[in-house]
């Protein structure tokens, strides 16, 4: 089961150093023998190359994702065969204008329009050919944060079926176009009217507002299958927009901005269906489902919290060496050929120590270095450095076969963006190497 490519054969510790230095300065894996003398026979030290571990993949859903505080909207529904249906709706609040002014409205001034404005992040997930459709609906009770201060992407809220605004419209993330205008019902537009020229009490602070006027919740069409689109989510870019004018002068339109407001209350609940995939037996986190039941695939994606598990059933063998550590450790993953022409890879990923039933324990244990072949994709490779997970698990001569390695995209990706990998967890594709000092 070992392959052996490097042998030293060195008295004492001095020269112990020593090969560890040339080491860590680069060696190639060799079958070659080097003897640095014959009058050094009293120990030896071997340092071996051993990439015939197995490793078993599978995939995991996590139970919460948190979406809250990401200044990303993400709105729209996607399918396809692979990984099911994905619907992302978002909810937020709007404050009073920050520069409220109440003598900046007359009794003789004239109510326009009201109009929500999105401002495009550019990023997209699916085909921007296909319309869309967004319906914007009012809050019927106040956004409410959970235990731990954040909102997960399961929560929702109650709002009024009945919708405020309606937009039908071709996304164009990548337009010069950057802003999206949707208008909003007259009948809300003069009632805010209203309050502004009152100079209601209700305007004298974000909290009195919020509790007369909760919130918005973007809603996406299910009939619209084809890409979810990301908005800024923040106050300079997320806003509702009342116009006004002076009757009797011929003068510009006033402007009043309701600005989204606490970004920690504004989240995307994003609802997904494996009914019609090879997914659909995942349910919850604490099972996960082994690639040799999806076709030999692994499977991970932001925003639905799909993330892949790595274990080494055979990783105790390892025991069975003379005493030594592992110089270098390295796991490699490879994304199936041809599964990513239409889709971006995942620039980075993470690895984090997980528990029997899927729990991340402590931080993360390794960030990947990604390798493109832009020609065949034949050796596409994510490489992780897992020395440090490996030398932990051996240093009281027991390794836990009931933990493995969680595979992630990173934080910022895993809740704000649907970023996808198909892992091609074939034997060739997916490997363990260690190198493993030994004295």
């Amino acid at each position: 089961m070992f392959h052996k490519i490097l042998t030293v054969s060195i008295p004492g510790i001095l020269l112990f150093v020593s090969i560890w230095s040339l080491f860590i300065s680069g060696c190639k894996e060799s079958s070659d023998e080097f003897t640095l003398g014959e009058e050094y026979i009293e120990s030896q030290t071997n340092l071996t190359l051993i990439d015939t571990f197995s490793v078993n993949l599978s995939t995991v859903i996590l139970d919460n994702v948190v979406t809250s505080g990401t200044t990303t909207l993400l709105i729209g529904s996607f399918s396809d065969d692979i990984l099911g249906k994905i619907i992302s709706h978002s909810y937020f609040q709007v404050g009073v204008p920050d520069s409220l002014d109440y003598t900046n409205t007359e009794n003789d001034d004239v109510y326009d329009s009201l109009s929500l404005m999105l401002l495009y992040n550019k990023y997209f997930f699916g085909d921007t050919t296909k319309s869309q459709e967004i319906t914007v609906h009012q809050l019927s009770e106040k956004i409410k944060l959970g235990d731990n201060d954040n909102i997960t992407s399961s929560t929702s809220f109650n709002y009024n079926p009945d919708p405020i605004g309606l937009i039908h419209y071709n996304p164009q993330p990548n337009s010069t176009m950057d802003t999206l205008f949707i208008k909003i019902d007259d009948a809300i537009g003069n009632d805010l009217f209203l309050l502004l020229k009152e100079g209601s009490e209700i305007l004298s602070s974000n909290e009195n507002f919020i509790n007369y006027f909760p919130g918005l919740v973007l809603v996406a069409s299910e009939m619209y299958e084809g890409s979810i689109i990301g908005f800024n989510a923040n106050a300079d870019d997320l806003k509702l927009i009342l116009y006004s004018h002076r009757s009797y002068l011929n003068t510009d339109k006033i402007s009043h901005e309701f600005c989204m407001e606490n970004s920690d209350k504004q989240f995307n609940n994003i609802i997904h269906d494996f009914a019609s995939t090879q997914l659909n037996p995942l349910t919850t986190q604490r099972n996960k489902l082994p690639n040799v039941q999806t076709s030999g695939l692994s499977f991970l994606q932001g925003g639905i919290a799909l993330v892949i598990r790595a274990d080494f059933p055979s990783l105790q063998n390892l025991l069975l060496f003379d005493r030594g550590l592992v110089t270098k450790a390295e796991l490699s993953i490879s994304p199936l050929k041809n599964s990513y022409n239409d889709q971006t890879l995942p620039a980075d990923l993470y690895v984090y120590e997980s528990d029997k039933i899927n729990r991340i324990i402590g931080s993360g244990v390794a960030s990947s270095v990604l390798t493109v072949d832009e020609l065949y994709q034949e050796n596409t490779t994510y490489t992780f450095d897992v020395t440090e997970y490996f030398n932990n698990e051996l240093s009281d001569s027991y390794i836990d076969p009931e933990k493995g390695l969680l595979i992630t995209l990173s934080p910022t990706y895993e809740v704000s963006s649907f970023y996808r990998l198909i892992v091609d967890a074939s034997r060739q594709k997916t490997k363990l190497k260690i190198y493993y000092l030994y004295y």
